[in-house]
């Protein structure tokens, strides 16, 4: 699984009580398309943003799901993906509005 750290990170907010909240920063995201059909002019991909958890050299290793997002990418966004990874991941940064900072891949998958 590939994932791609972010910015501006994106916020997941938790509601305590009717006054009190707080703010966490998911810095990373990964996609997978949901479904995906072959030549298509559309494909639904779900976004999911999280964290990521590092091994004792601080390579990361994991990817910890907190909030997931619907995307929907045309065949003419999507030129470039074919086998490319970071093609697609980059089409859903500039299509949210956020930069890729760096890409992880992670041997596990969340899907």
């Amino acid at each position: 699984m590939l994932i791609s750290k972010i910015n501006p990170p994106a916020k997941k907010t938790t509601e305590i009580n009717p006054f009190s909240s707080t703010t966490e920063n998911l810095e990373y995201m990964t996609a997978v398309a949901r479904p995906y059909v072959p030549g298509a002019d559309r494909t639904n991909f779900q976004v999911q943003f999280g964290t990521v958890t590092l091994d004792e050299s601080n390579i990361v290793n994991g990817f910890n799901n907190q909030l997931d997002s619907q995307l929907t990418l045309t065949k003419d966004e999507l030129g470039n993906w074919g086998t490319d990874d970071e093609a697609l991941l980059t089409a859903i940064a500039a299509k949210l509005g956020v930069s890729i900072l760096s890409f992880s891949s992670v041997d596990k998958n969340n899907f």
